[in-house]
């Protein structure tokens, strides 16, 4: 079998060009790397504050996601964080989670003291609906939704369920940034969106999160809740209305990442077109490779494009042709159920329980005694089954036709 070398994914940093670097020589050479104020040219010598790079990105990214409000945070765990913060979630809630996820989905649910009731995912790979539903009980008070490995939920059943039972819902837009939903952005179906800007994610800052709602009281207590506690009027702390005073947790995103956040979000558009054009060349040729089950894909023109699943027909056959997959270069792909802390029986933070402090946190508060889950394999069996007979190849941005080939011949080969 050939060895290929398959690139690494890391979709926006094929595209950093001198935009980005003419965009961070303007924050260093001006001196006013936070976003409020520097020591380069005044912010307030007419008495308003000037846009800086940080307020282009927001302003560029209400126009792209179709949302009223925006806010730029430092992290994509502290957009989750925040937003849980602005919707009140805390000691005393169950907040649904698929069982394929990252790590920092479940983390920032223990960060506020809630309790993470994992949910079983379909041939999509994202959660299924109905399992939302028979898992919820009274202490239910968030859905999150995760569009994983760059493909949107089938948001029409998640909403459904979530409108029946008047449960808010959050979408986790971490890795499908640029993605849609009939003709809909992610992030916008749910009462807030996240997305994050890490180095791997469809668009990139190093670092770096935002937050999307059109609820403008949601919007002023996440301001409030990323920053000081208080809202900012020009640039300068002010002291909201009562139900926007929080305690801040300084997350803002600063000069630097919104110089790269402001040029890559002009891009996204041609970096998750070249992903899912690769993509779906490649998922053309695989269909005709016996023994290969693709994922289901609920609106293929909203796919951001940047991993392709397959499903073998079991353990065996996946252990066995992802190993030789890795032999022959694509050494990013991974057994789905060998995906690290994507997969939620893997988080052993998780599945031990290990709270926040020694006095036992977010499980032995009084609020969370009823919610008693097991997080450990075998407690999303569908899941499991799946995740067991699935590999997972991620879809870099600057892959040539004549790689996409090679790939196909060496999955067609370790198919044999």
């Amino acid at each position: 079998m050939s060895k290929i070398k398959w690139p690494h994914e890391f979709p926006g940093v094929y595209w950093l060009d001198e935009k980005e670097e003419s965009a961070v020589l303007d924050v260093l050479q001006n001196g006013s790397l936070f976003r409020y104020y520097g020591i380069g040219e005044p912010n307030y010598s007419d008495g308003k504050r000037k846009p800086q790079y940080v307020d282009e990105f927001e302003n560029k990214a209400k126009a792209k996601y179709g949302c009223n409000h925006t806010l730029a945070i430092n992290s994509g765990t502290g957009s989750l964080i925040t937003a849980m913060r602005a919707l009140d979630i805390g000691p005393g809630c169950e907040v649904m989670i698929p069982s394929f996820l990252w790590v920092a989905t479940v983390g920032a649910i223990i960060q506020v003291g809630a309790i993470p009731v994992v949910c079983e995912i379909d041939d999509t790979f994202n959660v299924n609906a109905k399992d939302i539903e028979s898992k919820i009980t009274d202490k239910t008070k968030l859905i999150i939704t995760i569009h994983m490995a760059g493909v949107p939920c089938d948001m029409d059943s998640i909403m459904a369920v979530a409108d029946k039972h008047n449960i808010p819902v959050l979408e986790d837009c971490a890795q499908c940034n640029g993605g849609m939903y009939k003709g809909k952005s992610v992030g916008t179906f749910g009462k807030m969106g996240i997305f994050s800007l890490q180095l791997n994610k469809n668009m990139t800052s190093g670092e770096g999160g935002l937050l999307i709602t059109d609820d403008e009281k949601l919007h002023l207590r996440a301001f409030s809740a990323h920053d000081m506690g208080l809202i900012r009027v020009d640039g300068r702390l002010s002291v909201p209305d009562e139900f926007a005073i929080m305690w801040g947790a300084g997350r803002r995103m600063n000069e630097m990442c919104g110089a790269v956040a402001s040029v890559q979000i002009d891009k996204l558009d041609k970096i998750t077109s070249s992903m899912r054009e690769s993509k779906y060349r490649i998922r053309n040729m695989l269909k005709e490779i016996s023994g290969i089950t693709l994922r289901r894909i609920p609106d293929e023109d909203g796919d951001s494009g940047p991993f392709i699943i397959m499903m073998l027909d079991n353990e065996e056959k996946a252990l066995n042709v992802a190993k030789k997959m890795k032999e022959a270069g694509l050494t990013s792909c991974h057994r789905v159920a060998d995906y690290g802390l994507h997969i939620y029986s893997n988080i052993l933070s998780l599945i031990n329980k290990v709270p926040l402090s020694s006095a036992g946190n977010p499980w032995s508060l009084k609020e969370n005694a009823e919610s008693i889950y097991d997080y450990t394999k075998g407690a999303c069996p569908r899941s499991d089954e799946l995740f067991a007979r699935s590999i997972v190849l991620p879809v870099p941005s600057c892959l040539t036709e004549e790689l996409e080939k090679q790939a196909v011949d060496i999955i067609t080969g370790a198919m044999k």
